[in-house]
């Protein structure tokens, strides 16, 4: 029964389930208001672990008095926490917008105790999270394969992500898993074990880094006493009841020492590398385009890597890189990285490409090593156009007499300014001509770009409930890995074409603020961003083939996007 502390009307109330609570309990927090409300604020509990919300319900009622009508909305928005400690904590009050005006709670008192320390040593040791690390000590660019392991000796009906470890100071690659349970004995006790998360974490500063805890919620199936009178209970599948239980695992500390002393052209790259660089042709004409690619292979953080410096000739006419990337298990097994160089060398002439140092931290040698691709020589003969031949002339003898101008024509040719001069207007022509071509172009990508930009932006609810579809078709095929991916998929690709955003920047944080400035409501906000949460921990759960789980999210994602839409419109 709830404990609640009563407020007047319009004014914001909050209530608790249980108060005192014990150590390790779930607490329900639920503030509500007799309005409707918008913006609301969650207070701050540092003491407290937030396991999920704030989780937004509305209720509207209607009355009929002397043949009038009137209505109520009651909307509550729900809270569950978890100590962190014992003691006695204050939590401060929230607060939401109603009609323009900011409403605060009262603050409430709760008081945590000890609880029962047999019992839940009993579970712990039947039900626990186990973290693994590669490495505990590492340097700044090193990385470390984390992976969280689920072990029971009971039997789950369900499992549910409540929080996932924040990582501050890591770079964070998560690798793909099987979630299926297998059996295991460890120190001479066998569990069924399943890997419910795998990550490649690159450490970003020095310092102890922690990995904060992951936190699941379990539904525990339980067998009933037999007291019960009614012998058919069992048979009629009442003979079962479910307890709900969190399980986190341990913070785990990891050590990462700054490097010392490193060379000045260090990227900060770690592992162990080699590199190698080809070109297409040895001998090419002026203007004509070739390939020049470096390749780096090795473990270790390469998909960090930013092109390389390269000492290309000014005569190179070059073009951005094209970046292939070929990264199994996040670097740690291997990587693969190259950089491929378009080049169009403008003039005839004998030309290098000089060899390029990369320089890496080898955590196997403990030693910074400089690895070097070949020296490239490249011949350009002159082009079949032979004004492109007395061009290359002229360049090479400006090169040759920089600082002096013995290249220019004493030579004059003075005409009569009254007298059309034919072709010295076709030169004008020429020369403004391809900037007129280059603008006409311009003009027309632009246009194109933006009609473009606008058919995602109206097929984007189209293209979601493709998506959707194929998501219930894997529902039949009973392939749920691809279920739960294709409504994630649904849900980003949606975000991004509504609102015109690169796959590269997306971001659970780009969606608060995208929504926010569009005035999407926070209940709608925060059932996207759950329902992506939902949908990631569902790929590495051990209970995928839940019908009703599954039900639950394909109609979630159909709402959502419906609501969306018409706060858009």
């Amino acid at each position: 029964m709830l404990l609640s502390t009563f407020l007047f009307a319009q004014e914001l109330k909050v209530s608790i389930d249980k108060n005192p609570v014990i150590l390790g309990e779930q607490i329900l927090l639920q503030y509500s208001i007799n309005a409707e409300s918008e913006k609301f604020q969650i207070p701050n509990f540092n003491n407290f672990r937030v396991l999920s919300g704030p989780n937004p319900s509305t209720q509207s009622s209607y009355t009929f008095s002397n043949g009038k009508s009137e209505s109520s909305t009651t909307t509550t928005y729900s809270i569950y926490i978890k100590a962190k400690k014992e003691g006695i904590y204050d939590i401060p009050p929230a607060s939401v917008y109603s009609s323009g005006k900011k409403i605060n709670s009262k603050s409430i008192r709760i008081r945590v105790v000890k609880g029962n320390t047999k019992q839940n040593d009993k579970l712990s040791n039947n039900l626990f999270i186990k973290v693994e690390t590669s490495k505990k000590d590492i340097v700044v660019g090193e990385q470390i394969l984390v992976t969280y392991k689920l072990l029971t000796r009971v039997e789950l009906q369900n499992t549910e992500l409540s929080s996932l470890p924040e990582l501050n100071g890591f770079w964070v690659k998560d690798l793909e898993t099987s979630s299926r349970f297998k059996r295991d004995v460890i120190n001479g006790t066998a569990y069924n074990v399943a890997i419910i998360k795998k990550s490649v974490l690159t450490a970003q500063q020095a310092g102890d880094l922690i990995i904060d805890p992951l936190e699941l919620k379990c539904s525990i199936r339980k067998q009933r006493t037999r007291n019960n009178r009614d012998p058919f209970a069992s048979f009629f599948g009442n003979g079962y009841s479910v307890q709900e239980e969190f399980v986190s695992s341990k913070p785990i500390k990891i050590k990462v020492k700054e490097l010392n002393n490193t060379p000045i052209n260090y990227k900060g790259i770690v592992g162990d590398f080699n590199i190698k660089s080809e070109i297409e042709k040895s001998s090419v004409k002026a203007n004509d385009a070739i390939n020049y690619s470096i390749t780096i292979t090795g473990k270790g953080n390469l998909e960090l890597l930013k092109p390389l410096d390269i000492n290309f000739s000014e005569d190179f006419e070059i073009y951005e890189p094209k970046i292939n990337n070929k990264i199994f298990e996040g670097g740690i097994k291997r990587s693969i990285k190259t950089f491929e160089y378009l080049i169009i060398p403008r003039y005839k002439g004998e030309y290098s490409i000089p060899a390029i140092n990369l320089i890496t931290y080898n955590p196997r040698t403990k030693k910074f090593e400089k690895k070097s691709t070949s020296e490239h020589k490249l011949t350009v003969n002159a082009s079949s156009n032979n004004d492109d031949e007395n061009t290359a002339k002229i360049q090479q003898i400006v090169k040759n007499n920089k600082k002096e101008i013995n290249y220019i024509s004493t030579r004059t040719n003075l005409r009569n300014i009254e007298k059309k001069n034919i072709g010295k207007n076709l030169f004008y022509i020429i020369c403004i001509l391809p900037f007129i071509i280059l603008l006409i172009f311009k003009i027309f990508n632009s246009y194109f770009t933006s009609n473009n930009s606008k058919l995602k932006n109206t097929k984007a609810r189209k293209i979601a409930q493709k998506r959707l579809k194929i998501a219930k078709k894997c529902i039949k095929m009973q392939n749920y890995d691809l279920f739960y991916e294709e409504i994630e998929k649904s849900l980003w690709g949606y975000f991004a074409d509504k609102f015109k955003i690169s796959s590269a920047d997306l971001s659970k944080e780009k969606i608060r603020k995208y929504f926010d400035n569009s005035d999407i409501t926070i209940e709608t906000q925060n059932a996207f961003i759950n329902l992506l949460s939902e949908c990631e921990f569902a790929r590495y759960s051990p209970d995928k083939n839940n019908n009703l789980q599954i039900d639950t999210i394909l109609g979630k994602a159909k709402q959502i996007i419906i609501d969306v839409e018409k706060a858009l419109k």
